[in-house]
């Protein structure tokens, strides 16, 4: 079963692209059917298989019958909606990937893919390993201690790679904030930005290295939940009016929506929802108030404002980084965390990235 890889998509270009994709890494067999797919599960042994979610095809049963007749393949569910096949995950635990992202993300299967079939490969060495080990175990009772480095080896080996696959994981993800991102041209860079300054306002608070790890994440993905914006609102060159500002604070509710139905996500909840809180109770969605707020949102939010007042937007020039700091200061208390503000501007994080 040397790095073969079955692909289930009704599209031959599909397909054809993900072969193309694929074609350095491994010999990618094709079933534009289940019928076709499940035939080919009971002849041949695949490390990978990779289905489309959508229509017509049955996501849930491929992912069943996989796990039946393989259950050493390592499957990519590949769906372009977070709701879409979050049960999956339950089907195959630790063996199912669901990969969110339309055509043109199908570059970043490499990647997984590669993860995958190094996973799949590490489990069937020690899997060998063990059997090989038990069946000597009478002859070697005095290795025991080699036997225990060997085994804490694969060991390791496969937590290295499962901390690769959630790498992968995390760049696609970090992909379809980039993609929203691209929706807006007059923003292109927000949240990279948002991220930097999070980060380094999070260093002063001194967060632990586990919490940093989080804002830093929750800072450049806060605006996920912008794919549920209009374009007619969300691209406007101007100011909105009440029923298009109604509309845009819809988005930490739908970021929500989105975070709450993938793991990884779920950390990130705090800065993805509650951003636009504020320290006054009168903020949005929940208008929670001064520490009610989640510590890394009332972070993001500064940074967030902070970029949002000192670049270019089509409607109105940069502010000065003199100006950005009277509005902070004019702010601490009705919309922002005091404490965090002084923290902000006393320790000159604008002037750094000016």
């Amino acid at each position: 079963m040397a790095n073969r890889v079955l692909v289930v998509h009704p599209s031959p270009t599909a397909v054809a692209e993900i072969k193309d994709v694929l074609r350095e890494q491994a010999q990618c067999d094709a079933a534009h059917t289940e019928a076709d797919a499940l035939k080919r599960l009971g002849e041949i042994e695949y490390s990978v298989v990779i289905v489309d979610a959508k229509p017509p095809l049955d996501a849930g049963r491929l992912v069943e019958e996989t796990g039946a007749a393989q259950p050493d393949a390592f499957v990519v569910v590949m769906t372009p909606d977070a709701e879409e096949g979050r049960e999956l995950d339950h089907s195959m635990p630790g063996k199912v990937f669901r990969f969110l992202a339309g055509p043109d993300q199908r570059w970043q299967l490499t990647g997984i893919v590669a993860e995958g079939l190094r996973l799949q490969k590490l489990e069937r060495d020690q899997k060998e390993l063990i059997k090989k080990l038990s069946l000597e175990y009478g002859k070697l009772q005095k290795r025991e201690k080699l036997l225990d480095v060997v085994v804490k080896e694969r060991t390791r080996e496969l937590q290295v790679a499962y901390e690769s696959l959630k790498a992968a994981s995390r760049q696609a993800l970090l992909g379809l904030a980039e993609a929203i991102e691209a929706k807006d041209p007059y923003t292109k860079g927000h949240c990279g930005r948002t991220a930097v300054y999070a980060m380094a306002l999070g260093r002063e608070a001194r967060l632990s290295e586990a919490d940093l790890e989080v804002l830093e994440f929750g800072a450049f993905l806060h605006d996920i939940g912008k794919i549920g914006v209009k374009d007619a609102v969300l691209l406007k060159p101007g100011a909105l009016d009440d029923e298009e500002w109604k509309h845009m604070k819809i988005h930490p509710v739908v970021g929500y929506q989105i975070a709450s139905q993938l793991d990884m996500l779920k950390p990130m909840i705090a800065c993805i929802r509650s951003h636009h809180e504020r320290w006054d109770g009168t903020g949005y969605p929940d208008k929670l108030k001064s520490e009610d707020i989640p510590l890394l949102a009332r972070i993001v939010c500064i940074a967030d404002a902070y970029d949002a007042m000192a670049t270019d937007r089509p409607y109105k020039r940069a502010i000065p980084v003199d100006e950005c700091k009277k509005i902070l200061t004019r702010q601490a208390g009705p919309q922002f965390d005091p404490s965090l503000v002084d923290l902000f501007i006393s320790r000159g994080i604008m002037e750094s990235f000016s």
